[in-house]
């Protein structure tokens, strides 16, 4: 095993670039440096280069590799949380100068599993990237979202699909889990 440099004093913090965050939290989140790889359309090597030139930048082991898998030391984990957040707040600074400034208002429908567990975190995060858009938020049920939907009374509705007699042909499937029945 190698040893890796001391990290830099803290008058010298060395900075963390955001294409290497981006293949480090690529790496963490499919288990893969070739997967990784693909994925940023680059060499396994080059992946490969990134990581160690960061784990010597900070100073510690940030995978633990093994045969056919990769896993998170303890400070690969905590470095995570922070590449994450510093990835959110890269691209919504980036967005706050080059996208287009939206502005006007949006009706959006939900079901209440939804609108009170999940929506709320949806929101804030929408309204720091697009503070120029007001959102108008109606709760009720798929079937009555789905005709308030047809009669233009909402713009957009976040829907639970899959009754018995509903066509979920509509729209775009944005995220799923299995149902499971437990008694």
């Amino acid at each position: 095993m190698t040893s890796l440099p001391e990290p830099l004093p803290t008058c010298a913090a060395p900075l963390l670039e955001i294409d290497v965050l981006r293949t480090f939290v690529c790496i963490a989140e499919s288990g893969s440096f070739t997967r990784a790889a693909q994925q940023i359309f680059r060499t396994t090597s080059a992946v490969s280069m990134q990581i160690k030139r960061l784990e010597n930048l900070l100073g510690c082991s940030l995978f633990v590799r093994e045969a056919r898998r990769i896993a998170l030391t303890d400070d690969g984990e905590r470095l995570l949380g922070y590449a994450r957040r510093l990835l959110r707040l890269h691209e919504e600074a980036v967005g706050a100068f080059i996208a287009p400034r939206l502005n006007g208002r949006v009706r959006f429908g939900t079901p209440a599993d939804i609108g009170t567990h999940i929506l709320p975190g949806l929101l804030s995060q929408f309204a720091r990237s697009h503070p120029g858009v007001e959102v108008n938020v109606s709760v009720g049920r798929t079937a009555d979202l789905i005709q308030r939907i047809d009669a233009g009374e909402l713009d957009v509705a976040l829907l639970s699909v899959g009754n018995a007699g509903q066509d979920d042909t509509r729209g775009e499937v944005v995220h799923s889990e299995p149902l499971v029945w437990a008694g």
